[in-house]
């Protein structure tokens, strides 16, 4: 089994809720709908106090080129537009949308159809993902449209959609794999596509037997219906974390690394997530936009009848969904969006979900709180994990005194936030906190230059 080269660590996984299938979330009374859910410029709301909007219809366009359309999720009245807090407690313009039964907006296929046969119109379908607001669903939330239409001059010669899912405890990547397969594949192909029938990998990890073989079965299947479904493979990757990073599945899938300050398309290659291709068939073949996802409620503390995959709609308040997973259990100490390793801590659980919104993970006292830290001994551990080939303690240490050149030249800005040198210490050091915040102040030095003539 492949995989990436450099560094890694193999976390138990703790996937508790990979048997629990999907399930639809009921509508709440109010949705707040953010504007900010997206990489790149915030959308610009097209609505007004007072107007009465339908299920997918546009409330919001894009706020600059990397920048996406906002759909309402519900149908309702707009009761207001203004600042609220979002899950890290600042504040971004929602919409907000007293909620009524679904009237759902004109043009949008709500058959269960299955449509295999794709458009020869590449701008169609770029302007299907375009309009339909879809993004990426593996975190960095990039609009789909832009990542689907690579500059002049580059050329995707590997198409590759990450089902690892190396977080520990998620499970709702796995769950549409093994339920919404065909949807996926169809959406690859529509990718593959666009981007010139290049050659296209699914990678999932070892770990996921079960989403292996409906993905494989599905691919044989829907190879029946023509050539569009060519060149497609199911590619099984070695469980080992962070798999599902943009670099180390190129690493893995194509044994070619990015350089520093790089992007995947340099070395010919396209990466999306399994959700975002999933969104993709649902915006090209039924114009739907994308105003749903899946998300995993989890954590060690809740027993098996409680965990759960969510299908939810954009803007469900947190402490809704909370309440209808059966609240949230007293000796729960932190509340995480996402996986444990690069998750964000909920400060505010009245936020809304997103269009990225993957979990609500559990954590007890006993799993949060941190160890003392101790001297650093030079074991060297964390750079033996670091999947990008740096030397986390030195970029600690560099941090620590304000050495922004140095870090600048030791690649601070290559580091991409996994967590595995904070995983590995023996001495408690909070390398990624140090890290993390140099980082941010090298990457502003960088962007503050004025451009080489």
């Amino acid at each position: 089994m492949k995989t990436f080269r450099i560094g890694g660590v193999h976390p138990n996984d703790s996937k508790i809720s990979r048997n629990c299938a999907i399930e639809v979330l009921p509508l709440p009374q109010t949705v707040y709908i953010s504007m900010a859910q997206h990489l790149g410029a915030p959308a610009k709301p097209v609505v007004a106090v007072g107007d009465r909007v339908k299920t997918g219809q546009v409330i919001a366009e894009p706020g600059g080129f990397i920048s996406a359309f906002v759909h309402s999720s519900v149908t309702g009245t707009v009761k207001s537009i203004g600042p609220r807090k979002d899950l890290a407690g600042n504040n971004m313009t929602h919409v907000e949308i007293l909620v009524e039964p679904d009237e759902w907006a004109e043009g949008i296929d709500l058959s269960d159809t299955l449509v295999t046969e794709i458009p020869s119109d590449r701008q169609f379908i770029l302007d299907r993902i375009k309009n339909n607001g879809v993004v990426g669903l593996g975190g960095a939330t990039f609009p789909a449209h832009v990542k689907l239409n690579p500059p002049p001059g580059k050329t995707a010669e590997c198409l590759i959609l990450n089902g690892a899912e190396c977080e520990p405890y998620l499970t709702s990547d796995n769950r549409i794999m093994i339920e919404q397969s065909s949807r996926i594949i169809i959406g690859a192909a529509i990718m593959k596509q666009v981007l010139g029938g290049c050659r296209t990998v699914i990678g999932i990890e070892e770990n996921k037997p079960e989403a292996i073989k409906a993905m494989s079965d599905a691919l044989a299947e829907l190879g029946k219906c023509g050539a569009a479904y060519s060149g497609i493979e199911v590619m099984v990757l070695k469980k080992k974390y962070p798999q599902g990073g943009e670099k180390q599945l190129i690493d893995a899938v194509m044994g070619r690394q990015v350089k520093s300050m790089g992007l995947p398309i340099d070395v010919g290659a396209v990466v999306q997530n399994v959700a975002t291709s999933l969104a993709v068939y649902d915006a090209v073949q039924k114009n739907m936009p994308l105003i749903t996802n899946t998300m995993t409620v989890t954590g060690n503390c809740l027993p098996a009848d409680r965990q759960h995959n969510y299908l939810f709609r954009i803007g469900f308040p947190l402490s809704f969904v909370a309440e209808q997973a059966g609240g949230v259990p007293q000796e729960v100490s932190k509340i995480i969006s996402g996986g444990p390793m690069m998750g964000k801590a909920v400060a505010n659980l009245d936020a809304c979900t997103v269009k990225g919104s993957s979990s609500l993970l559990y954590m007890t006292a006993e799993q949060t709180v941190r160890k003392q830290e101790t001297n650093c001994i030079r074991c060297a551990k964390c750079a033996d994990a670091c999947p990008m080939g740096l030397e986390p303690f030195l970029l600690n240490k560099l941090a620590r005194n304000g050495m922004y050149d140095a870090l600048e030249e030791n690649g601070v800005h290559d580091c991409i936030e996994c967590g595995c040198c904070l995983y590995t210490c023996p001495a408690n050091i909070p390398l990624l906190d140090t890290i993390r915040l140099a980082k941010g102040d090298v990457i502003k030095i960088i962007r503050s230059r004025a451009p080489k003539k």
